[in-house]
């Protein structure tokens, strides 16, 4: 066990990625786990938990209880049997056990994540237009050599 602070391990490995080294996210957290501190290495076990659960949720849908045959009827929608009914996702509650307001408040959450989703697309949509007048001339060149010539800075 080491004594590093799980957020410096974290750091440098995004730091690792932000130079254009090309990271594989698992074997950099294998490689650095020993040099975590133990109060890291629970946190994350625990977040890591967390994520897996977010996860199963995200995948594990509603269904009829018990369909025994393709004559009954099917659901005319397909939602997750279990949901998030905060920003978070830390709070979960089984679909069919949702009251009016609950249910309310699950697509609240699903506009919010929709609405954050498409303003960062917009930005990469935005990123690209500007990075494209350059690329029309050098299409070899990374995206960071058209951050510099947008910001005109030479090479």
């Amino acid at each position: 066990m080491g004594s590093k602070r799980l957020s410096d391990a974290v750091s440098e490995i995004v730091e690792l990625a932000a130079t254009g080294a090309v990271v594989n996210t698992r074997q950099a957290v294998v490689n650095a786990w020993d040099d975590v501190d133990a109060d890291g290495q629970y946190l994350a076990g625990i977040e890591g938990m967390q994520a897996r659960v977010s996860a199963k949720t995200r995948s594990f849908r509603l269904s009829t209880k018990s369909r025994r045959s393709d004559a009954e009827p099917e659901l005319p929608f397909n939602l997750p049997a279990v949901v998030a009914i905060d920003d978070e996702g830390a709070v979960l509650l089984s679909t069919r056990s949702l009251s009016r307001s609950q249910f309310m408040q699950a697509i609240s959450v699903r506009q919010k994540q929709i609405k954050d989703a498409e303003t960062l697309l917009r930005e990469w949509k935005r990123a690209l237009k500007a990075a494209d007048l350059f690329w029309e001339r050098n299409p070899d060149w990374s995206f960071g050599q058209c951050l510099d010539a947008i910001l005109g800075i030479s090479a």
